[in-house]
């Protein structure tokens, strides 16, 4: 059996983030890939919403974990700060932006290959 290589990121706040869109979001995002593992799917990606992006209600065929780092992120109908963790289950219904004046930034981990499916309101 062959084992990878350990991935470190030492400080997440300074990477280097690419631009990234979706038919969920109504403009670009940051977005830099951590770690996609071919066989099984998974996918994490560090993630920075700007500051006033708005999202479209949607679901995931994968479920998802969310790590904030920065900034305040609403989650459905809560809002969460740095150091929060949330779990979404596969198939259900969501919506996260950031909450406030300010961009967030979080870690995003997949279970499985990332897709969105907006949810008409």
């Amino acid at each position: 059996m062959e084992y990878g290589r350990a991935i470190v990121v030492e400080d997440l706040s300074a990477v280097e983030l690419g631009v990234a869109r979706s038919a969920v979001y109504d403009r670009e995002i940051g977005l830099h890939t951590l770690y996609e593992d071919p066989d099984s799917g998974v996918e994490h990606y560090l993630i920075r919403y700007p500051h006033g992006l708005k999202t479209r209600l949607h679901r995931h065929t994968a479920a998802h974990t969310i790590l904030v780092l920065e900034g305040r992120l609403q989650v459905n109908d809560q809002v969460i700060g740095p150091g929060s963790y949330c779990h979404f289950p596969a198939g259900e219904a969501m919506r996260h932006a950031p909450e406030g004046d300010d961009s967030c930034l979080f870690v995003i981990i997949f279970d499985g290959r990332v897709d969105a499916q907006p949810i008409e309101e």
